[in-house]
């Protein structure tokens, strides 16, 4: 078990020091941070917190209903003018961004006029005027009546499928799936790749032989997957530290983020699907970096390889539109389409739960006859330098009978 432990411990630190691997790393948390950043940026320096001005020839709206909001200083303030005239030299003098006329026949007729010179106001600020023309409307009802309709309505949305329940306002739940979702694709991918380089690469120069004398086919190649399971924990940490952190920045200006919360459950699926997954994509790229003899071969056979992986991608139309369509049933249980499918439906939050169970089953008992197989085909090809194994050969060595 030491050498094991020294195998797993050397390839961790071979791998986080790799150029690659941190330009990988660090650039999407650095990417995240400065699309925040010009976000925040863009939305400050666009924002005008100019006064908006109405005029009001219905009567019915009460500027000291404004002046009474509870957080009234935190709106932009709202003008009322006696006339269009008056309204229109404010406009042009720039006192005001912007106008609202309220005719005779409203609310009876609900349509009004705004008047702007050079860009209309943006959405928070109309928000600001609705929410004033709103408490006006209701005034007279009471006030437990006036809150309620004020909030509108909150739906619950609940998946009789497997008892999942989450409120409609709660963008993260729906969002975060298809976002993390190539997170943790491409840190699997990017570490299953760098397997198949050192399995295939140390076969080529022949440093395998060397390191077998020593520990045996299991011990290297366990240490070696447990290695960069752990290097690739460490990039997925990072992912996930940089979202927090760039979910609790990006929330003051983003309203769809605010009262957001962490959705546990889908945390918990990925971690169950990701092991296996991971699993199952190692002992592919074992099985491949034993059976070539160049590790440029290697990655064109696994660059077809991966299209099984990464063909949910292509089905994203369907997902949305038919969730549970036999076609997309089939993806969420077949073991290399499985781990992308289920995390991919989870943001709709249809994935029946005898689904899920089914398909984590095949994925887990898929991903340890692929270690099995890997194992076989490895011993078989570890000292044919310069010689790769047929298919025939690779049978045979599945099998365990002479190749």
């Amino acid at each position: 078990m030491r050498n094991f432990w020294l195998i797993a411990r050397n390839e961790y630190l071979n791998t986080v020091v790799r150029r690659g691997f941190l330009i990988l790393t660090l650039a999407i948390p650095l990417g995240m941070a400065a699309l925040i950043g010009l976000s925040i940026a863009a939305a400050s320096v666009g924002e005008n917190n100019q006064p908006l001005g109405y005029v009001d020839q219905s009567g019915i709206l009460d500027p000291a209903l404004h002046r009474a909001m509870s957080d009234a200083d935190e709106r932009v303030q709202i003008r009322e003018f006696d006339d269009v005239e008056t309204a229109q030299a404010a406009l042009e003098r720039g006192e005001i961004q912007a106008f609202v006329l309220f005719p005779e026949t409203y609310p009876g007729s609900l349509q009004t006029e705004l008047f702007y010179q050079e860009s209309p106001p943006d959405d928070g600020v109309m928000d600001d005027m609705n929410e004033f023309v709103r408490i006006n409307l209701l005034s007279s009802l009471p006030a437990g009546v006036q809150e309620r309709l004020l909030a509108g309505p909150s739906v619950t949305i609940h998946d009789v499928d497997n008892g999942r329940t989450f409120s409609q306002d709660d963008v993260v739940q729906i969002v975060l799936p298809f976002v993390a979702t190539f997170f943790f694709f491409f840190a699997t991918m990017s570490s299953a790749g760098y397997m198949l380089s050192v399995v295939a690469g140390e076969k080529e120069n022949r440093t395998v032989e060397v390191m077998l004398t020593t520990v045996t086919p299991g011990q290297l190649i366990g240490g070696k997957t447990i290695g960069l399971l752990a290097a690739s924990l460490t990039q997925l940490a990072i992912y996930v530290v940089a979202a927090v952190i760039g979910l609790q920045v990006a929330a003051p200006y983003v309203p769809e983020l605010q009262g957001a919360t962490m959705p546990w459950g889908y945390l918990g699926m990925m971690a169950l699907f990701f092991f296996p997954s991971y699993a199952l994509i190692a002992g592919i790229m074992v099985a491949i970096g034993a059976a070539v003899t160049e590790v440029q071969q290697g990655q064109q056979i696994a660059g077809i390889l991966n299209l099984l992986f990464v063909s949910p991608l292509f089905l994203l139309p369907l997902i949305f539109e038919n969730p549970g369509s036999p076609v997309v049933t089939a993806f969420t249980l077949f073991p290399t389409t499985a781990f992308l499918t289920t995390s991919l439906r989870w943001g709709l939050g249809t994935v029946p739960l005898w689904q899920m169970g089914l398909s984590w089953v095949i994925l887990v008992a898929t991903a340890l006859a692929a270690i099995w197989a890997a194992a076989r085909i490895f011993r078989a090809g570890m000292l044919r330098y310069g010689q790769p194994l047929s298919l025939e050969g690779i049978v045979a060595a599945v099998r365990g009978t002479t190749g």
